[in-house]
Formats: C-alpha cells, sequence, structure tokens
C-alpha cells in the first residue's frame, strides 16, 4: 500500500513539471502601469513600484532607515491638471485651482492661507466631485444630472428651520379687534379720536339720530372704539386668530349703522366673504343666511326636518338622520363605507361621512409620487427626507444642480416642509389688504371633518 502511494506522488510530479515546461514566456500578459501611471492595486505597477493613491510611484524609502539613505527614490507627485484641463474633482487639479464643471479653473475663493501645493484640496461649493470625501467639510457631492458618475459639491443644510408660524392672524386677544380699519377712514375720520371729535362738534345724539351720516359714526364708535375688560362686541377666535362679531342685529337696519352688521372687521373686508356678513333672522347675530333648516338638539328632532345637504324637500324621517353636535344640523347617517360618496368613507363614532384619508399605505405615495422618497405621513403623502438637499435644489450655478431654491427644507419629523411665508415675530409681517399689520401666528391645521350625508338609506 505505501509503495503504490509513493508511486503516485511521483507521477504527479511529473505530470506538474511538464505543464511547466509546455507554459513558456511567450505568452501575451497585460502590460503594467510605470512610474506616474494609473492603478488600483501595487500588482497594476512594474516591478520595482508601488501604487499609491491611484498613481504609480517608486517605492518609498523604509521607515526608521538610515540618515543620508538615498538609494530608493522618494515617491513621485502626481500630474495636476493645469487651467482648462480636465477633472473630476480639485484633486486632479494644480494648487489654487478648482475643478468646476469638470475643468481645472481658477476656484470663486481662495483656501486657507500658507496651503502647501502637496496640501489636501478639497471641493468648495458648485466644485465638480465624484463622493462626499472630494468636497468641503460642510459639504455634500450631490450627484449631476449632467454627466454621469460625477457630481457638485453643495450645502446638506440651508440652516432654516421650520417655525410653524405665518403672517396673517388678525388678533391675538379681544382687544386687537377694537382697531378702527383703515378701509373706513376718510379725508376727516382717522381714528376713535376724530370720530368722537365729530360726535361731540356736533353735537350728535347717537340714540336719536336719523341722520345716515351720523349713525354711521355713532356705530363706528360703538364697534371700534372704547375697548375695556368688559367689552363683548368682538371676541377673537383663537382657533382661526379672527375677530367675531357678537352684537344682536336687526334684519331691517342693514349695514354699519346701529343695530345693524359691519362691513368690516380689523383688517377683513366682511360683506366679500363668501357667506356675507348679514343679520341672521333665527339667531338674529351677523353671521349671514347659514342655513334655512332648524338646528336640533337630538337625533328624535331631526325627523321631519330638511336634510341639511340634501336637495329641498328631502326631509328626514323616523330614525333616518342624525343631530351632528359639530353644528346642530341633521344628516341622514352611514352603517358602512359603502353608503358614502366617492372618496368618502363613514365614521362610525358619528355615523356620517367624512373624506377618505390621502393614503393609508407608503406605496400609495411612492406610486404617486414616482420615487420610494415619497410615504404615507398621518393620512397624507409627504416627502421624507435626510438633508435639507433632498427637498430643494440650493440655486447654485452649473449643469445637473437641479435648479433655484424652491423653499422646502427638511422637518424635525424626517419630512419636507415649506418656510415660504414663515415668520418669527410681527415685524416680519406685510400690511393685510385692508392697511392693518397682520400677527404672527401658528400656522392654520388642517381643515376641521367636513361631514355630509349618506347618498342612501
Amino acid at each position: 500500500m505505501r509503495i503504490s502511494q509513493v508511486m503516485s506522488l511521483i507521477g504527479a510530479a511529473g505530470m506538474a513539471a511538464a505543464l511547466m515546461v509546455g507554459c513558456g514566456d511567450n505568452d501575451a500578459k497585460p502590460a503594467s502601469s510605470q512610474v506616474g501611471q494609473s492603478c488600483v492595486r501595487t500588482a497594476d505597477c512594474a516591478d520595482g513600484l508601488s501604487c499609491i493613491s491611484n498613481v504609480c510611484y517608486k517605492t518609498a524609502p523604509p521607515t526608521g532607515g538610515e540618515a543620508g539613505d538615498s538609494s530608493t527614490p522618494a515617491p513621485v507627485p502626481p500630474v495636476l491638471g493645469s487651467e482648462g484641463e480636465s477633472c473630476t474633482s480639485r484633486l486632479d487639479c494644480a494648487n489654487k485651482l478648482g475643478c468646476f464643471n469638470n475643468r481645472c479653473t481658477t476656484a470663486p475663493s481662495t483656501g486657507d492661507a500658507g496651503a502647501s501645493g502637496m496640501a489636501l484640496q478639497l471641493g468648495s461649493r458648485g466644485e465638480s466631485c465624484r463622493v462626499n470625501g472630494d468636497c468641503e467639510k460642510s459639504l455634500i457631492c450631490v450627484p449631476s444630472s449632467a454627466i454621469a458618475g460625477t457630481g457638485i459639491c453643495d450645502l446638506e443644510s440651508s440652516g432654516f428651520k421650520p417655525t410653524g408660524m405665518t403672517c396673517g392672524g388678525e388678533c391675538l386677544a379681544d382687544s386687537d379687534c377694537y382697531q378702527f380699519p383703515i378701509s373706513l377712514h376718510t379725508a376727516d375720520i382717522k381714528s376713535c379720536e376724530d370720530i368722537a371729535d365729530a360726535i361731540a362738534a356736533g353735537p350728535i345724539d347717537c340714540a336719536a339720530t336719523v341722520i345716515p351720516a351720523e349713525k354711521t359714526l355713532c356705530f363706528e364708535q360703538a364697534t371700534y372704539c372704547g375697548f375695556t375688560a368688559k367689552s363683548k362686541t368682538w371676541t377673537c377666535d383663537t382657533d382661526t386668530n379672527s375677530c367675531v362679531y357678537n352684537t344682536a342685529c336687526v334684519v331691517a337696519a342693514g349695514e354699519d349703522v346701529p343695530t345693524g352688521c359691519p362691513s368690516f372687521s380689523r383688517i377683513r373686508t366682511l360683506v366679500a366673504l363668501a357667506v356675507g356678513l348679514t343679520c341672521n333672522p333665527d339667531s338674529k347675530k351677523c353671521v349671514g343666511p347659514t342655513t334655512t333648516v332648524k338646528s336640533c338638539t337630538t337625533d328624535a328632532k331631526c325627523e321631519g326636518e330638511q336634510v341639511t345637504d340634501g336637495t329641498i324637500g328631502d326631509l328626514c324621517t323616523a330614525g333616518e338622520c342624525t343631530c351632528y353636535a359639530g353644528n346642530k344640523q341633521c344628516y341622514r347617517k352611514c352603517a358602512r363605507d359603502i353608503d358614502c360618496g366617492a372618496g368618502k368613507s363613514c365614521d362610525a363614532k358619528i355615523k356620517l361621512c367624512v373624506p377618505s384619508g390621502a393614503c393609508d399605505t407608503d406605496a400609495q405615495c411612492a406610486v404617486a409620487g414616482q420615487s420610494l422618497a415619497w410615504m404615507c405621513n398621518s393620512g397624507t403623502c409627504a416627502q421624507a427626507c435626510s438633508n435639507d438637499r433632498e427637498c430643494s435644489p440650493s440655486g447654485i450655478s452649473g449643469p445637473g444642480n437641479g435648479g433655484a431654491f424652491n423653499g422646502k427644507v427638511c422637518g424635525a419629523d424626517g419630512f419636507c416642509a415649506s418656510v415660504v411665508g414663515e415668520c418669527t415675530a410681527e415685524t416680519q409681517c406685510p400690511l393685510a389688504a385692508g392697511g392693518l399689520k397682520t400677527f404672527c401666528v401658528a400656522k392654520p391645521a388642517m381643515a376641521g371633518v367636513t361631514v355630509s350625508s349618506a347618498i342612501t338609506d
């Protein structure tokens, strides 16, 4: 058995020798890179050379060698691009040149003072790059849509943070509503003091006068002037930051006269509102003819009454309707989603139809936005993000940079948010259409749930 194993080893050795003889040096071999030529590893370089920073160099002196030993030359630095030559990042360009649009050219700003020619030069904003490491510390390499395999050094963060505040509030407190609207100013009357002087000079008896101009002055004084802690003419709705007129009215009185309704609040033209600020005959309040149906208190009270959002003559039968607590009106109840119209679902708690959410899954948003960056955020499709540059271009020049800044940044919740029109104080707010400054208030929440009747019994 041992003799058989020895003979097998001898045979294998003989075969290997025969194969070595058959392999001559005339077979084609890949050409090795010479000094200064490109490489990705030392094996790509000719004998005696090393691959350092993707360039073949002569081997550097050994660490700790004897002083004065110059038998091995130092590495030869790579040839860097001069003005106008091609590049993919600033590392490819000569000292004091930047890489813009993949061409070495004079940088718009100089680097650190005293930087030597061998110092690591990183790209500034707007320069070409391949990876984030080609750019200065505060920048990232944004892929270019114009030149494949390259990008542009740009800001990762704009430095803006959404405040959640916007201009447009009419009031913050009840007292804010007692300001004489500029829309009512005349050549002689521009303030509450002017109104008081005109009434005293008349003299005008506000309780007895029938002269239209005098009645107007009396109404303006009672409506916009003389706020006290007990005043109830106006209140500030803190949910909408708008002024609400509370005084009882008479339908036949008209507008801007005693017992009538005002045409203006502090900054709004009330008569221009969709419903019109007229005296409601049922409530005797200046809220407009918002409905022709009676209010309800229980479901049973709806029987025989008009369905609020139904056609004229659509009356509630026994057990058909519910009295919605939100506005004390009668609506036809729903039991299932299929009882509701398109885009609506049945709210089992209030038994009324409400708008369906814009999304239930991330997949819906990805398809709608044609990008996996779009996800479902509390029922609404929104663009997810990790930095500001993912939400908006920064406006830097150069091909493939994406365009102008669109006002969106990455919010704390990881979704893109707009900072357009935001504020932190009233000093940043422009004048409203009525000519008075608005307040910086919290952005209004999404419109409240709009209920509607079932489309079928």
